[in-house]
């Protein structure tokens, strides 16, 4: 019998410290920190890779959006379209109750006001992820479930569509990037809002740099800054930067050396592939053969 997968979890979201002003958490489109109400729930979630929850200062635990990938606004100090980027970040927080918010002009990914704060709200968490993140579905509010804190929820398509992840897809503000871990109607689901998104042109899509049609020819950390593309990808390359490279041509062979770097993943062939399936090098530099959103990851 069917089980269901997830698990309501009430608490409050946080976006500062009040006792820490200036280093609080660092909310960004995909991650924010949230304070439940029970701990020992966070604590009894399943743990896909035998990683414990990360608590962190005043008992909150960053929140992972499961299935969305939005632009780095700070990866390893370094960025990636920031029109963008922080676009997403700043829907996120409305979506969540935040109404005005300042960011410390010296730091300028922490919050230095937020009214209100915290703001009251519910996930539906899958577990814990291999960096302690609690991986989530994330909505406003106090749930109107029938359902109590700390109980399975089924998660449906049309419960879906509320939350803040299906809010960033359908505005086009995030990529896909979904896992065997979710429900297939919940991946069938963000699918189509991709697509629709692409189709209506909404957000970066009209601006997207690296495609199955556009190919893209960086060549050290400053130029990844203002591409618009996949973010699993987009940290790759940072790393293969960082280790000191200057071209691409080794990145594909620097890709496949380390299953670390080569995430196992379904192709839309349906045979079972890697990272390195989604792109190809060239003369004209790196393209897609696939929309991110066409893998399944493991």
């Amino acid at each position: 019998m069917k089980r269901p997968r997830y698990t309501l979890i009430s608490g409050d979201f946080y976006v500062r410290y009040p006792d820490l002003p200036r280093n609080g958490p660092e909310p960004d489109g995909d991650t924010v920190s949230f304070l439940p109400d029970n701990d020992q729930i966070v604590r009894s979630l399943p743990r896909f890779n035998d990683v414990a929850p990360d608590r962190k200062h005043l008992g909150t635990y960053a929140i992972r959006f499961e299935g969305i990938d939005a632009l780095e606004t700070h990866f390893e100090n370094q960025h990636q379209n920031l029109e963008f980027a922080r676009a997403a970040r700043d829907r996120m927080l409305a979506f969540l109750g935040f109404t005005d918010i300042d960011f410390w002009p010296d730091r300028p990914n922490k919050v230095k006001k937020a009214e209100p704060h915290p703001t009251r709200g519910h996930v539906l968490a899958n577990g814990i992820e291999s960096n302690g993140r609690v991986l989530s579905l994330v909505f406003p509010g106090t749930s109107t479930l029938d359902a109590g804190d700390g109980d399975p929820v089924f998660a449906t398509p049309e419960l879906l569509e509320k939350s803040a992840n299906a809010t960033l897809l359908r505005e086009g503000l995030a990529y896909a990037e979904l896992y065997s871990t979710m429900p297939l109607d919940l991946i069938a689901r963000m699918r189509e809002l991709i697509g629709r998104a692409r189709k209506d042109a909404q957000g970066f899509w009209p601006r997207e740099s690296l495609t199955t049609a556009a190919a893209v020819r960086p060549a050290n950390l400053a130029d990844l800054t203002t591409l618009i593309m996949f973010p699993k990808l987009y940290r790759r390359l940072v790393a293969y930067f960082k280790a000191g490279n200057t071209d691409l041509a080794g990145f594909d062979s620097w890709i496949r050396v380390d299953p670390r770097r080569d995430d196992q993943a379904l192709l839309p062939t349906g045979e079972m592939g890697n990272l390195h399936d989604l792109y190809r090098l060239t003369a004209d530099g790196l393209s897609l053969n696939f929309n991110p959103e066409e893998l399944m990851f493991h």
